[in-house]
C-alpha cells in the first residue's frame, strides 16, 4: 500500500470517527423548543403551537409544565409538534405564565422555560372625533390609543385574522374611498424576561390607486385579505386576494353580494343567484358546492366548517340555521322579526342571535338557543337600538359577547360597546362613545 492510499484511508477513518463522534453529541445534546405560536383553538379559549427540535414525551409535559392561574388544560399530539389547548368553558382573567419542562424519548430533558401569555382580544372601535372618525384601541389599563388620522368617514374596518393589523377604508365627503392596511405590531406571548406590551402600529399603508366607489373587506385566521371593490357605478368591479406572504391573486368568481373568506383559511363563500357557493382560493383544486336557496351567511363558527345563516321565505319570515360539513342545514330558529347579528360558541353548541319586530317599533331581543334549537334564555334589549350594521361577536376566552347598541333615551348621542355575559346574558355598556365596535384578535 503506497503512501497516498494511506493517506486517503487515514483521511476517510478520521472522518467517520468525527461523524460517529457528532452523531453521540447530537444523541445527547437536550431536546430544544424550535417554535411557540399562539393559536385560534376552535374547541377552546386559547391554544399554543409547539415545534421540538426531536419528540417530547408527552406525559412529561403534562407532569412537569404549570400554567398559572391554574386553568384546565390538555395536550394534544405525539412527540412532535404538540398543541396545549385551554379546556373549553373557562374564562382567562388575564395574562397567562407557561411553565414549561419535559423529557424527550431518550430521557433527556428539555432546559425549563418560562412564557407570558395574553391571548385575549383587545376592544377595537370607530370613535366620532372633532372633524370625522378615528380608529381606536383600548389598552389593557382602560384607556384608550388613537391609531390613525382622523378622516370624516371610516366606512369599513377589518382586522385581520391573525391580529397583525386592520384594513380600513376612509371615506370623504363626496363619496369617494381609499383603501388603507395598518399595520400592528404585537407582544402578546413572549419568554421570560421579556414583557407583554401593546400593540404598536406601523406606517398606514395605501392599498388602492385609484379612489373608490365601495369595497367590501373579509379576512381569515392566517390574515389574508380579500377586497372586493369598484372604481365607478358602471364598473363591474373586482375582487382581490392579498395573501400575508405578500402578493395578489385576482378570484374570478362573480357574486351578487359579499364575498367571505373562510376562518381556517383555503375556501370562500360567494352569493350566486342560485344560492350560497363554496369555492377553493386560487392554487387548490377547482371546488364549488352549492346550497340552494335564498339564504345568507350571518356568521363562522370557531369549528371548522361550521357557519350559521339567515334563510329569507317565501311567506317574509326568516329562520337561522346551522350548517356542518356532510349535512342539511338545521334550522334552529324561525319567525316574523328581522335577524340582525348572530354568534356561537365552537360548533354550535351555544348560538346567540339579536332578532327585532320592525312591525311593533324595532324592539330588539338578544336570544341564546342550543345546538337543537332550544330556547335557553330570552333578554329584550329595552331602551337600546343595535347600530346599522354592528356584528355580534363572541370572545371565548372571556365568555363575552360584544355589540354596538345606541341608547333610546339619547337617541342623539353615539353609540356605546356593550359587553354581555354569554352565560347570563347581563349587559355591561361601556362609557365610550363609538360608531363600531369589534375585537382585535391577539397576534
Amino acid at each position: 500500500m503506497n503512501q497516498a492510499t494511506k493517506r486517503v484511508l487515514l483521511l476517510l477513518a478520521g472522518g467517520l470517527g468525527l461523524a460517529a463522534l457528532q452523531q453521540q453529541l447530537l444523541l445527547r445534546r437536550p431536546p430544544r423548543l424550535l417554535e411557540l405560536q399562539a393559536f385560534s383553538a376552535s374547541s377552546g379559549p386559547a391554544a399554543l403551537d409547539l415545534r421540538f427540535s426531536r419528540p417530547m414525551l408527552r406525559a412529561s409535559l403534562e407532569r412537569d409544565s404549570a400554567l398559572k392561574p391554574p386553568l384546565a388544560w390538555r395536550w394534544l399530539g405525539e412527540g412532535n409538534p404538540l398543541r396545549l389547548l385551554l379546556r373549553p368553558g373557562q374564562t382567562i382573567p388575564g395574562p397567562l405564565t407557561l411553565l414549561l419542562a419535559g423529557v424527550d424519548r431518550r430521557n433527556l430533558p428539555l432546559p425549563r422555560q418560562r412564557w407570558r401569555w395574553d391571548p385575549r382580544p383587545r376592544l377595537l372601535a370607530v370613535v366620532p372625533v372633532p372633524g370625522g372618525e378615528q380608529l381606536q384601541l383600548q389598552r389593557r389599563d382602560g384607556s384608550w390609543q388613537p391609531l390613525t388620522p382622523v378622516w370624516p368617514q371610516l366606512a369599513q374596518v377589518m382586522p385581520l385574522g391573525n391580529g397583525s393589523g386592520v384594513a380600513l377604508l376612509s371615506g370623504n365627503d363626496q363619496g369617494s374611498h381609499q383603501l388603507w392596511l395598518l399595520p400592528l405590531q404585537q407582544r402578546n406571548l413572549v419568554r421570560a424576561p421579556q414583557t407583554l406590551s401593546e400593540p404598536r402600529p406601523g406606517q398606514l399603508q395605501p392599498l388602492s390607486s385609484a379612489p373608490l366607489l365601495f369595497a367590501h373587506l373579509s379576512s381569515n385566521q392566517r390574515g389574508d385579505l380579500l377586497v372586493q371593490s369598484a372604481t365607478a357605478a358602471l364598473d363591474p368591479g373586482s375582487t382581490v386576494l392579498r395573501r400575508v406572504q405578500g402578493g395578489e391573486v385576482a378570484i374570478p368568481q362573480s357574486a351578487t353580494g359579499p364575498m367571505q373568506l373562510l376562518p381556517e383559511g383555503g375556501g370562500l363563500v360567494v352569493p350566486e343567484l342560485e344560492g350560497l357557493t363554496l369555492h377553493n382560493l386560487p392554487g387548490q383544486p377547482s371546488r364549488r358546492q352549492v346550497l340552494p336557496g335564498s339564504r345568507e351567511l350571518s356568521s363562522f363558527c370557531p369549528v371548522s366548517g361550521r357557519a350559521l345563516l339567515v334563510r329569507h321565505w317565501p311567506d317574509y319570515r326568516r329562520s337561522l340555521e346551522l350548517v356542518e360539513p356532510g349535512q342539511p342545514p338545521r334550522q334552529l330558529w324561525i319567525g316574523g322579526e328581522a335577524v340582525l347579528a348572530s354568534a356561537c360558541d365552537r360548533g354550535g353548541e351555544r348560538v346567540w342571535l339579536v332578532v327585532s319586530d320592525w312591525a311593533r317599533g324595532s324592539h330588539p331581543q338578544l336570544l341564546a338557543l342550543d345546538r337543537r334549537g332550544q330556547l335557553l334564555q330570552q333578554r329584550p334589549l329595552t331602551g337600546w337600538e343595535v347600530e346599522p350594521g354592528a356584528p355580534l361577536l363572541f370572545d371565548p376566552s372571556s365568555q363575552q359577547l360584544l355589540l354596538t347598541l345606541r341608547s333610546r333615551a339619547r337617541a342623539t348621542e353615539a353609540a356605546q360597546p356593550v359587553l354581555i355575559e354569554a352565560t347570563t346574558l347581563e349587559l355591561r355598556p361601556q362609557a365610550k362613545p363609538v360608531r363600531l365596535a369589534q375585537w382585535l384578535p391577539a397576534g
